[in-house]
């Protein structure tokens, strides 16, 4: 395919995918629910050092915010608790399109994308690959990608691993390869490649742990978007096919709501079918998929939208920020909420700037902070500014929440507790076995919306021995029930369980035994 002068800087994808990982204890990054948008005010918040635009936004465990990319090497941390920017580690590369994934571990993996701005497409893609360190604010070489690549997703797997799918090569060629980063041994392997090759599409890892992509492009001209959808299974290494939209459209968003639904969102096409070819149409439209059902329709967007960014609320809403109407040719600052229960759409706060290819992230008191991007000119911004929220709902889960609770009238036995990042909530229990006769932990991972955590899945982990002589594979999870946690406030709660394993079904009340330290309750 010959190479073009494209290299994706006329238009930009959406900042890395930050799908939302289950992490290990330790991590504590979570959100609370905004009130609806009567009660919510964009307020701005210090300024960038550097302005950037199609850069990568990580929320860290100790709840700043680390920025990196469309700026040459330099990154910034964001600190919620003053309002202020602060220059942390530069990169050992410029570079713009990254992707920056948050590793168990809680080190940043920042993945490819190209050499930077102004005149990237002539100096070629990055397959080098760096790791930040929170601890140290410094960054070190890790493996490098077999192929360098732009245009592509990056998503944490359950196990830990990153999956880096599709995107073009440094020839514009599109990519139908994938590959996945083992963080123990820091170095990439292939893994399956798609049906076809793609590009700006849009990624999550849905509740039962496989990867959906869906959209996005697969010739370098950008002469017409795709629709079609796939899912990657990490158990196999393989891909099937998923389905597709109801229109094909490139650089849109794809988020997991609390029903194990994804909402694909916004996009953009260069041309349709009828009555003829149209030069960059962006979409209003958002379907939704069913891992049992797979795709239907739901009500379309106020505003037709690309470049934006969309975030997952604790109420269970989706808040999609900005972005670009290409049809009226207007840069965005309006933004919206999505219901998921009535499927519906309404207008919420504006923002201060008009944006796009920005980054929106959930901080771990609940507001939500958008950075950078592009306005009206050619300039990317360095303004940033902070969805203020009051009156949160009573009892709303925080990062807060993290912590070991008990009931007072059985001590003894109780629960540790946390509050993980794309709302998703780990439990466990430690308690006694049924005949009361040995030691038992209860444990799994769930999600929550507003005051209520659910978990489904919990089990009951047996069959492991002792190191040295530990051996995973001798594990056996055995299913044991589910739990529902329902919080009153900050320090008090009730659980409810329901056993399949012999051990019933009731509730307890629940008290905190302990906070850490820099959670405070709201």
């Amino acid at each position: 395919m010959m190479k073009t002068s494209m290299r994706f800087h006329a238009i930009r994808p959406i900042g890395a995918s930050r799908v939302c990982a289950l992490l290990a204890l330790g991590a504590l990054l979570a959100v609370t629910a905004p009130a609806r948008s009567a009660d919510a005010t964009w307020i701005a918040t210090g300024s960038l050092n550097s302005a950037r635009s199609n850069h990568a936004a990580t929320l860290l465990p100790d709840g700043k915010v680390l920025v990196v990319g469309g700026a040459g090497t330099s990154a910034e941390l964001y600190d919620p608790a003053t309002g202020k920017w602060n220059p942390t580690g530069p990169l050992g590369h410029s570079r713009s399109d990254a992707t920056a994934t948050l590793l168990n571990n809680g080190q940043v993996l920042v993945v490819g994308g190209d050499r930077g701005e102004p005149s990237s497409q002539s100096l070629g893609l990055l397959g080098i690959c760096e790791l930040y360190d929170p601890a140290t604010g410094t960054w070190r070489k890790t493996g490098s990608l077999n192929a360098p690549r732009d245009g592509f997703t990056a998503t944490l797997l359950s196990n830990g691993e990153v999956l880096v799918a599709g995107g073009v090569d440094d020839a514009d060629v599109p990519l139908d390869t994938a590959e996945i980063y083992d963080p123990i041994k820091g170095t990439w392997r292939y893994t399956g490649s798609f049906a076809g090759p793609r590009f700006w599409h849009a990624a999550t890892r849905l509740a039962d742990g496989r990867v959906l992509v869906v959209g996005g492009s697969n010739d370098d001209f950008l002469l017409r978007a795709i629709g079609g959808a796939t899912i990657y299974d990490p158990a196999t290494g393989t891909w099937s096919g998923a389905g597709g939209l109801y229109t094909a459209r490139a650089r849109l968003s794809a988020t997991l709501v609390s029903d194990g639904k994804v909402l694909a969102v916004g996009g953009f096409d260069n041309s349709y079918d009828a009555p003829g070819p149209v030069d960059h149409v962006s979409y209003a439209l958002a379907d939704l998929f069913d891992p049992i059902a797979h795709w239907s329709a739901t009500s379309p967007m106020n505003a037709r939208r690309y470049d934006h960014a969309a975030t997952l609320l604790a109420t269970g809403e989706v808040l999609v920020t900005g972005g670009n109407d290409l049809n009226a040719k207007a840069q965005l600052a309006s933004t919206e909420l999505y219901d998921p229960a009535t499927r519906t759409w309404r207008a919420a706060a504006t923002m201060r700037d008009a944006r796009y290819g920005h980054t929106a992230t959930l901080l771990s008191d609940g507001r939500v902070l958008v950075v950078g991007g592009h306005g009206s000119g050619i300039a990317p911004l360095a303004s940033a500014e902070i969805l203020q929220v009051a009156n949160a709902p009573v009892g709303a889960i925080s990062a807060a929440f993290t912590g070991a609770w008990y009931d007072p009238l059985q001590s003894g036995h109780g629960l540790f507790v946390e509050v993980l990042s794309g709302n998703r909530f780990q439990a466990a229990w430690f308690a006694f076995d049924a005949p009361g006769k040995a030691q038992a932990w209860f444990t799994g991972v769930g999600t929550y919306s507003g005051n209520t955590a659910t978990i489904t899945n919990v089990v009951l982990p047996a069959g492991g021995r002792f190191i040295p002589d530990f051996d995973p594979a001798d594990v056996v999870a055995n299913r044991w029930g589910s739990l529902t946690f329902t919080f009153t406030d900050c320090n008090h709660g009730r659980v409810d369980f329901s056993s399949v394993a012999g051990y019933g079904s009731g509730s307890m009340n629940i008290a905190r035994l302990t906070q850490p330290a820099g959670l405070a309750c709201p």
